[in-house]
């Protein structure tokens, strides 16, 4: 038999493999694999983080100040992975917030969609669209000065 020939075991990368079944879209429970300067760490972000801030308390306290910053610097990269975490999720409030707006009401009414305490119509709502577009077209065609 010809090296490759059997068709029930193909090389390619498909929904069978170990590593695409444990695939997570949630950030918050996402496992990081960290190989630190000394240490292998292993968690959620939250979690990596604060490892890498307790080692490098010890750290600094043996009197180690260049392995302290040195995970310091490690700690930093995953505090910024859970800041853009946040900022993800405030993104996505709103939207929610708003599709909770347009949702119908207990006794199937549309409610309106409330902007600063003023109730807005669908046709408002167009017509600040439509004013919008109009400007954006003017201002490509106005050509700038040389």
């Amino acid at each position: 038999m010809k090296h490759g020939s059997n068709p029930r075991r193909s090389r390619n990368s498909n929904g069978n493999n170990r590593a695409g079944r444990n695939r997570t879209n949630n950030p918050r429970t996402q496992v990081f694999d960290s190989n630190g300067p000394d240490v292998r760490i292993r968690g959620n972000a939250q979690q990596v983080y604060d490892k890498y801030v307790a080692l490098a308390r010890d750290a600094a306290a043996g009197s180690d100040h260049v392995l302290a910053e040195s995970y310091l610097q490690h700690a930093e990269h995953y505090q910024r992975l859970i800041n853009a975490n946040e900022e993800n999720k405030q993104q996505q409030q709103p939207q929610q917030r708003r599709a909770n707006n347009k949702a119908d009401d207990v006794d199937g009414n549309v409610q309106q969609p409330v902007v600063d305490g003023k109730d807005v119509s669908l046709a408002d709502e167009i017509a600040v669209a439509e004013k919008r577009n109009r400007a954006a077209e003017k201002n490509a065609r106005t050509p700038e000065p040389a």
